[in-house]
């Protein structure tokens, strides 16, 4: 008879005060420590970038909002999630982390940035931050991993896009809420609830990973 694998799991509480290994990032996924894959540098240019210009926008309409990269959010008690941007109302985000930098209530918007992992991004991660309540979700999908990954692509994708979702209501018995989505190619200006006045196309934000 072969013994059951035992693994440890953890509460999210449990998980944040533990002492892991520095180099590496993690989520919390059902109680299980899960490590995170490293991004690429197209990637990570492309977060920044567009980190800078959203706060800008933030500041030039006075629109009261902060963008920050990788925050923790506390989905439910055996849950973490960690997304490449999240925007927030400044009073949400002070409100939620004197205690330390973890938000358990939703913030206003979530951006992906797809890589290897198009199945969670498009499949998974809206079923999550709909559960959880955030109102609007981006799904930056640059292509960027082609090159070495020519099959990890979704296949409903022919060019680089971004789908921005807002959330709404669900019609199906199986979720209460989901994401209606709205996706823009080439120099198509994107459309967000809570950047109205934002004037950036697919083609602009695409380029931020090539550091134009």
């Amino acid at each position: 008879m072969v013994a059951a694998v035992q693994f440890q799991t953890y509460t999210v509480e449990e998980f944040l005060n533990l002492d892991l290994p520095e180099g590496q990032e993690y989520e919390l996924i059902d109680g299980i420590i899960v490590p995170m894959a490293e991004p690429s540098g197209e990637h990570e240019n492309l977060r920044s970038e567009l980190l800078v210009e959203l706060r800008l926008e933030s500041r030039r309409c006075q629109l009261g909002l902060l963008v920050h990269p990788k925050p923790v959010l506390e989905l439910c008690p055996r849950d973490t999630r960690k997304p490449d941007l999240i925007v927030i109302h400044r009073d949400a985000w002070n409100r939620q982390t004197q205690p330390q930098a973890v938000l358990k209530e939703a913030p206003s918007v979530v951006i992906e940035i797809v890589s290897t992992n198009w199945e969670e991004d498009y499949r998974n991660k809206p079923l999550w931050y709909a559960a959880f309540g955030v109102s609007e979700l981006w799904i930056v999908d640059p292509l960027f991993t082609l090159v070495r990954y020519p099959n990890r692509k979704n296949p409903k994708i022919q060019e680089p896009t971004i789908s921005i979702g807002q959330l709404v209501n669900s019609p199906s018995i199986l979720v209460e809420r989901e994401y209606e989505f709205n996706s823009f190619t080439g120099n198509q200006p994107i459309q967000s609830r809570f950047f109205p006045d934002l004037d950036l196309t697919v083609a602009q934000i695409i380029a931020f990973g090539a550091g134009i």
